[in-house]
Parts: structure tokens; sequence; C-alpha cells
């Protein structure tokens, strides 16, 4: 019975140091990133595209472009220095513009279904994954949704699972480098970064994480060998239970 004990606190003692370590490495700063590479977030104006925006500024990136429908949000984007684009990734002759005109080592997609727009997430990933590969894009990172698929468990999100489910395998399938966060729960409001989100390759967990360390971890991925061609999730314990 002591062995049997002693043996359970030595797994979980095993599983907690991995963690953890695996959970530093990814939200500590790329050291062997070249911050000349220039990037382009889809949806960097939304609530989570723009976090991750302020970090690449805070990182010192020098490249940033930011492609949005509109012009509305740009606020939350004040005063850093970048470049902005128009277009909607759900017409592929405005995206193959962008990328005739343009050079990107590092796509970011981080778009998502506001409202009663259309959804944009097989489409628009369809058109970004065709032409990032013809633009010679490096690094393609896609965040994503835990349970997204063709057989969603959750209802109520049916429609748009089974569109980033087809976004994620277009993804995949590119011939692209890749990495997919997914996604359970996001704080959207304006929580601090715990520091405590680590990226885990149980994608089945329906965890929490803050938009802030969402972000972290998705810079924090760019070009990272520890990143590429993986599908992981973005977790954080300290801010609740989580299930399967």
């Amino acid at each position: 019975m002591k062995y049997l004990g002693r043996l359970l606190v030595y797994k979980y003692l095993e599983r907690f140091f991995v963690k953890v370590c695996f959970a530093l490495f990814l939200i500590t700063p790329n050291v062997l990133a070249d911050y000349d590479e220039t990037i382009l977030v889809i949806g960097g104006t939304g609530r989570v595209g723009s976090e991750i925006v302020k970090i690449l500024h805070k990182q010192g990136y020098k490249n940033i472009s930011v492609l949005s429908r509109s012009d509305k949000n740009r606020s939350r984007l004040k005063d850093l220095n970048i470049r902005y684009l128009k277009g909607d990734i759900l017409s592929e002759e405005e995206i193959k513009e962008v990328f005739s005109d343009n050079s990107f080592d590092v796509v970011i997609n981080a778009v998502s279904k506001v409202g009663k727009s259309k959804n944009p997430h097989a489409i628009g990933q369809a058109n970004l994954s065709k032409w990032s590969k013809i633009n010679g894009t490096k690094h393609f990172i896609l965040i994503g949704s835990v349970g997204a698929g063709p057989n969603p468990k959750d209802n109520m999100w049916r429609d748009i699972l089974i569109a980033k489910g087809e976004a994620e395998q277009s993804l995949i399938y590119s011939g692209l480098d890749y990495t997919i966060i997914k996604t359970g729960i996001i704080i959207y409001d304006d929580t601090p970064a715990t520091n405590q989100a680590f990226l885990s390759d149980n994608v089945n967990i329906v965890g929490k994480v803050t938009r802030k360390d969402l972000a972290l971890l998705s810079v924090n991925c760019i070009l990272n060998n520890n990143c590429l061609n993986l599908t992981l999730n973005a977790v954080d314990d300290s801010l609740g239970s989580m299930a399967n």
C-alpha cells in the first residue's frame, strides 16, 4: 500500500514537472526569433488578434501588418507602429491581391465569427492556406477550437465547430509549416495574464485561458521548432477546473 502511494506521488510530480517545464519554455520569448521577420495577423483588430499584435510589438518585431475587413476597432492598437491592410478572407481575389503585393514570413489567423457576419473559418482558411503557400510563408499559426471537426458534441456551436474543423484540415494539408493552437474557453475581458498558461498535447481538454496569455503563447511559438507542425491546446490550470 505504501509502495502504491509513493508511486502515485512520483507519477504526479513527474507529470507536474514536465508540464511546468514545457509551460515555461513556451511562455518565454523565443531567443532565436528574427525580429525582422514580416508578420501578418489576420483579424488583428479583434479581441484576440489585437493582443497578439501588442505582444509582437512589445517583443520587438518590426514588420507587423494587420488584415481586417474594416477600419473598426483600430483604436485597440492606438500608437503602435503597424501597417493596416483591408481585405475579406472570404474573397479569394482580395486575398490573392494582399499576398501578391506583399511577402509574409509568418501568418497568424486569429479571426472569429462576429454577430451575424458570415462564417469565415472554412472558406477563409482555404484562401489563406493557398496564398500563403504560394507566397512562400515560413510558418502559419491558426487559433482553433477544442471540439472542432465534422461531428462536434456541442450543438450550440455546431456550424462554427464544423467550419473550424475544415479550416484546421485545410492548414494541415496545405504543405505549410503550421501550428494550430486550440482553445476551450477564452476569457475575453481585461483579466491580466496569469503567466501560468501552457500548451498541452491533449487537445480534448476544455480549459480556460485569458486572451493575453493566449497571445503570449501564440507569439512565442513563431518559428519555434517545438511548435512546428503540431496541434496544441492552450490551457491554464490556475483559472479553474477542466474537463474532457
